[in-house]
């Protein structure tokens, strides 16, 4: 089936715990007769428009009202496919489902701050930690039983060959972590160059600036007083680590030929001079293949389940004949342009 969205409804719940959760129909009861009729249904299963209502609540917001309909049976899909999932769970699928979600409400609340801040975001939104809880374990149980049914094993050997075959994916350059002052010789908005009397008064501003940090005063005070540079001027004009090949030639150069702590000289660039003070060289360094193995299977255990799991999900759902029974939201396969 295309389109399909593997568990957007768990993807969904934690998006609500970090960045704001929505109000739910917790009880079942708001148009439980005319305004909420089942919309899908199958051996053992019901799903009702306020049941894809609710798990829409929290991402509706965020999608183009032209692809409202597009993601409604994308969830609803993964509603179906977390109901049939947990009919089939076991008592390890249900612990492994409570633990997991444990984890990630312990994750949530850390994000925000506190066990308080959190408990008044969930009260804000008409929520309780039990109502919430209990939607994650579902989920994360529903996650369990497939991940099981799947049988995905990643051996050594795929991993070793990962490795090997993406090995400037685990290699860090050379990098410096510089502060900087810039003093425009352009205006910032037009770029272009100022009169020469403008900009030699300019050079004579960062010759003194040099001067000054060589004797001794706060580099970083010194770049918070005169760098025109927006991005970094109120962090005393220091920069994120860069490799080569991110800066400007005369820039990069300068900065890397520096010792720690050391000030250069006036560096004139395309834009203006520039002074650098190293703080920092950080050398090449290589993720050795031991520390590397959890972050590959793991990697490629996610890459098996994406195969594997929408042809699972649909044998599914044929084996429980659901229907969608609302017209509107029943996938169909549209064919590539031009065809």
């Amino acid at each position: 089936m295309k389109n399909r969205i593997i568990f957007s409804t768990a993807a969904a719940a934690v998006l609500c715990a970090l960045t704001g959760l929505q109000a739910a129909d917790t009880d079942g009861t708001a148009g439980a007769s005319l305004g909420n009729p089942v919309i899908a249904s199958g051996t053992g299963l019901e799903i009702k428009r306020g049941d894809l209502d609710d798990a829409m609540a929290s991402i509706k917001q965020t999608i183009p009202p032209a692809q409202i309909i597009l993601a409604e049976k994308q969830i609803l899909n993964s509603l179906i496919d977390t109901k049939l999932l947990l009919a089939k769970a076991t008592d390890e699928d249900k612990a492994a489902g409570k633990k997991a979600a444990d984890l990630q409400i312990t994750a949530a609340i850390e994000n925000v701050g506190s066990q308080p801040a959190f408990d008044q975001l969930l009260k804000t939104n008409g929520l309780t930690e039990d109502v919430f809880r209990a939607k994650r374990t579902d989920d994360a149980t529903a996650e369990a039983v497939i991940q099981r049914e799947l049988k995905i094993n990643v051996t050594d050997d795929e991993v070793k060959n990962y490795y090997d075959t993406h090995t400037s994916d685990y290699e860090q350059p050379e990098m410096v972590r510089v502060s900087h002052i810039l003093i425009y010789t352009v205006d910032p908005v037009t770029r272009e160059a100022l009169p020469p009397a403008q900009s030699d008064a300019r050079r004579k501003l960062s010759d003194n600036i040099v001067k000054a940090a060589r004797n001794g005063a706060d580099f970083s005070k010194l770049a918070k007083q005169y760098s025109e540079d927006p991005g970094s001027k109120a962090s005393g004009g220091e920069l994120l680590p860069f490799p080569r090949g991110q800066m400007l030639p005369e820039f990069e150069s300068a900065a890397f030929a520096l010792t720690n702590n050391e000030v250069s000289d006036v560096i004139t660039t395309s834009v203006g001079y520039q002074i650098i003070k190293l703080l920092e060289k950080i050398p090449s360094k290589k993720t050795s293949y031991l520390t590397a193995i959890a972050e590959i299977k793991q990697g490629l255990t996610q890459q098996k389940f994406r195969q594997l799991a929408p042809a699972y999900l649909d044998g599914l759902q044929k084996a429980a004949n659901v229907q969608i029974l609302d017209p509107s939201l029943k996938v169909t396969n549209v064919p590539p342009a031009g065809q």
